[in-house]
């Protein structure tokens, strides 16, 4: 039981106990860090609650304040970002897998190779190897924001589960215009560039203090540099699974 008077992080409603009378926020909301994300995962798969439509449409309408509140406490009635990004690459994945588009991607990028081959093969892999690389350079660039890198992993484990559902978006507009097969390359790189823009957007909109200018010249860096150190991961576990085989 908890013990003394605690201020609910989700609705500031001041109660004792181990819940929230207000809201049902339990009470041991505490920062995320190295040491107890973990937890927070395994969390996830335990207690999946209703807050699946809730937190795609504030990930697209909200996203800085919804992001900042969850890193804040504020956790009621959003997604555990792990079941999240589970549910949405389970989508993705089947989707990818039956539409027909890995074969469009290899006349779209005929050149052969493992990091190539792994990113058409296993594109929504590809993507969640981003997390970790967008969080550290994340971390690094947003310095002055004090965030720790769990809570770097926690936003961008939202942030590429949002962005899953664009390329989600654009499968199915291929699916439904699979006969005009020329207009593949169109849209594949429409869904690349509305991901990078969202992606953009939501840092901006996030990290929401300092000179505009400067806040979306950070946010397209941390982009580009992100998924830079994602190919270089990606490019030394293809050198390291050929070295074990």
């Amino acid at each position: 039981m908890t013990e003394g008077i605690i201020e609910c992080k989700n609705c500031n409603t001041r109660f004792e106990g181990n819940y929230c009378f207000n809201c049902g926020q339990q009470a041991d909301k505490e920062r995320f860090t190295l040491k107890n994300i973990s937890r927070e995962f395994i969390h996830g798969f335990y207690h999946v609650n209703s807050g699946f439509g809730y937190t795609v449409k504030e990930l697209f309408v909200h996203p800085g304040n919804m992001l900042r509140g969850y890193i804040a406490g504020k956790r009621v009635g959003y997604l555990n970002p792990f079941t999240y990004l589970v549910l949405i690459s389970l989508v993705g994945g089947f989707l990818y897998a039956r539409t027909g588009i890995m074969g469009h991607i290899s006349e779209l990028f005929p050149a052969s190779g493992g990091t190539i081959d792994l990113t058409r093969e296993h594109f929504n892999y590809r993507l969640l190897l981003t997390i970790p690389s967008y969080a550290v350079v994340c971390w690094i660039l947003f310095r002055s924001f004090h965030l720790n890198l769990a809570e770097h992993l926690i936003i961008n484990t939202f942030l590429i589960s949002q962005s899953i559902i664009f390329f989600i978006v654009w499968m199915i507009v291929f699916n439904a215009l699979k006969r005009f097969d020329h207009l593949f390359p169109f849209i594949y790189a429409s869904a690349v560039i509305s991901v990078i823009i969202y992606q953009g957007v939501v840092l901006f909109a996030l990290f929401n203090s300092g000179n505009k200018a400067l806040r979306w010249l950070k946010s397209l860096t941390a982009i580009i540099l992100g998924l830079g150190l994602s190919i270089i991961f990606i490019h030394f576990l293809v050198s390291l699974i050929d070295i074990i085989k």
